[in-house]
């Protein structure tokens, strides 16, 4: 290799290792920060990218940079004792705190030695204006690092094979990320061991930012948020583009050797950066598809998600389902603020997918259709279901109804003639009877009224007229008008005021033009019990002496037809108000 190609190689990739370290510690710095070992991490890239430069500056500038290069070696130890804090962190380790102290008591050992002893010196060699050799204290320095940097990448190889799932997959790709970093590192040590050749295995060391990006990105270690990878995808993007970059910049020197004018100096240039503008956007969509799995949907994956989707029942159910299968086709987390997918009603949505890269939210918008329309199914199906059951719960109660009213009146007939049997009867024997007749008779009559239809034929009607009619004691304004029925009304104040006394003591009536207007009838007796609150107007809940059970429930019915309603009501005061809302007052 040309040894000026060679050095500007060199260069190159330690540039671009450094420049690639410090943009990803700075973005954990800004953007994840709040996540566990965020901070270890960003100082271990730093350390990296240190490392780089104090690699770089003697091949750029010769001995003169030795002051410089020797003390940034002899820091080297901090990050790697960075590096196993976070890997004993990430393992969840019971150990974590006494090894963490003795990482870092180590390092600061092993730096202070070197910073005060010198770690070695910066020589020429193989056309190099410089390179560092380690002098035995560098060497203890630099084993003291290593040794760090082994036992943390021994402690994830021990989380990958025991771990299952995505700890042992995180660790395992982390492990290997690592290791190509441990082979790139291995150039560095062909000055010291008078290894006669040029350094190559550093030209692999922008591939250790690779992987340990995409050892991060695509496992999230340490849970990183999903798209906080659409930046440090950018970071692969720029690494691959440079050294496609530094091949291209090559090629005119490799086919037609180091052009003579500055023409021709020019034209290679020009050619080289059109070649690499032209590579861009190959690049950008190999980095999205590495880091970014499945942009492409086929119409099996179509019809494999409309199978799997049709399984579940209700809207919960397929919610769960469709966040799994989304979840496995672009592997995300399921850590609270992943982005995720939402069943409401007849739709699908997508939240937390704004910031997500074409490819990815092109799928997640696919896959969303799919969910709607499963979801669109399973309403059509419960309104089907709702349907039928209104329309046969309508039918019973038709049923039912016809049924009372029939029986109703077939019993009216044999109740006049038993009461008129009595007629030859002693006197006591002839009043017991036409009691319980008459009793007999208001049960028939309620059970008629509560078993029909109420058409009411609404009109305007002053309720102060109805609290008169009652003879009770009353508030009611009496220009309070409100649409209604007299007649019906009339039978609805009649039930209310009869219990209503039959509690006893004091009962008044109050109304109140609203909107909308309402009539409070209420009484200081003992009140409601309890446990028949949730259930006081339904047929034969509640019952007052001599009372049917039906009284309360034909008032509902009435009430209903007119277009209110009524219901229990506080009032300072009174121990039972039973409120009736109407229309609006005029």
């Amino acid at each position: 290799m040309d040894i000026a190609a060679g050095v500007s190689a060199y260069l190159a990739v330690l540039g671009l290792t450094a420049a690639a370290s410090l943009a990803i510690a700075l973005f954990v710095l800004l953007r994840a920060r709040e996540l566990p070992g965020a901070l270890l991490l960003a100082a271990f890239l730093a350390g990296v990218a240190v490392w780089s430069v104090a690699q770089a500056l003697p091949a750029a500038l010769g001995p003169p940079a030795a002051p410089v290069v020797t003390r940034l070696i002899a820091l080297s130890p901090l990050p790697a004792a960075a590096f196993i804090h976070l890997v004993f962190a990430y393992a969840l380790c019971g150990m974590l705190r006494p090894v963490a102290m003795a990482s870092y008591a180590a390092a600061a050992v092993a730096t202070s030695a070197g910073l005060a002893l010198g770690v070695g010196a910066v020589i020429p060699w193989r056309g190099f204006p410089g390179m560092f050799t380690p002098s035995p204290v560098g060497w203890g320095v630099l084993s003291v690092a290593a040794a760090l940097s082994v036992a943390g990448h021994l402690r994830l190889a021990q989380v990958w094979w025991t771990e299952s799932g995505a700890r042992g997959r995180q660790a395992g790709a982390v492990f290997l990320s690592s290791g190509i970093g441990l082979f790139a590192i291995s150039g560095f040590a062909f000055p010291a061991l008078a290894v006669d050749a040029y350094p190559w295995p550093v030209l692999a060391l922008p591939l250790y930012s690779v992987a340990l990006v995409y050892g991060i990105l695509r496992h999230r270690f340490m849970a990183v948020n999903l798209w906080a990878r659409r930046a440090l995808a950018w970071v692969m993007l720029v690494l691959l583009a440079g050294l496609v970059s530094a091949g291209v910049a090559s090629l005119p020197v490799a086919l037609i050797g180091r052009p003579a004018s500055v023409m021709g100096a020019w034209a290679a240039t020009t050619a080289a950066l059109a070649l690499g503008v032209a590579l861009l956007v190959p690049l950008k969509r190999l980095a999205d598809r590495i880091v970014f799995p499945g942009g492409r949907v086929s119409e099996a994956d179509l019809e494999a998600w409309r199978t799997a989707l049709a399984e579940p029942g209700d809207a919960p159910a397929l919610e769960a389902r469709a966040q799994a299968l989304l979840a496995r086709r672009l592997g995300l987390g399921t850590e609270e603020g992943a982005p995720s997918i939402r069943v409401d009603g007849e739709t699908a949505r997508l939240e937390g997918w704004d910031e997500a890269p074409p490819a990815t939210r092109h799928v997640a918008e696919r896959f969303a259709g799919v969910a709607a329309e499963a979801a669109r199914r399973i309403a059509a199906a419960a309104r089907l279901v709702e349907a039928e059951r209104d329309r046969q719960q309508q039918a019973r109660l038709a049923e039912l109804g016809e049924l009372a009213a029939t029986v109703a009146h077939d019993l009216r007939n044999p109740l006049g003639i038993v009461k008129m049997a009595a007629v030859a009867a002693p006197a006591d024997t002839r009043r017991e009877i036409g009691e319980q007749v008459e009793r007999m008779d208001r049960l028939v009559t309620d059970i008629l009224d509560y078993a029909r239809a109420w058409k009411v034929a609404p009109a305007p009607l002053r309720l102060a007229e109805l609290a008169v009619q009652a003879g009770v004691e009353d508030h009611v304004p009496p220009d309070l008008v409100v649409p209604g029925d007299r007649r019906a009304l009339a039978r609805v104040v009649a039930n209310l005021i009869d219990n209503a006394r039959a509690a006893g003591g004091r009962v008044a009536i109050f109304a109140e033009a609203g909107p909308p207007a309402t009539l409070d009838i209420c009484d200081d007796g003992p009140g409601v019990p309890p446990e028949i609150v949730d259930s006081l107007f339904r047929p034969f809940v509640s019952r007052r002496p001599g009372g049917t059970g039906l009284g309360l429930a034909i008032v509902r019915r009435i009430m209903e037809a007119h277009g209110g309603g009524v219901t229990l009501a506080r009032r300072p005061g009174w121990s039972t108000c039973f409120r009736l809302t109407f229309g609006e007052a005029r």
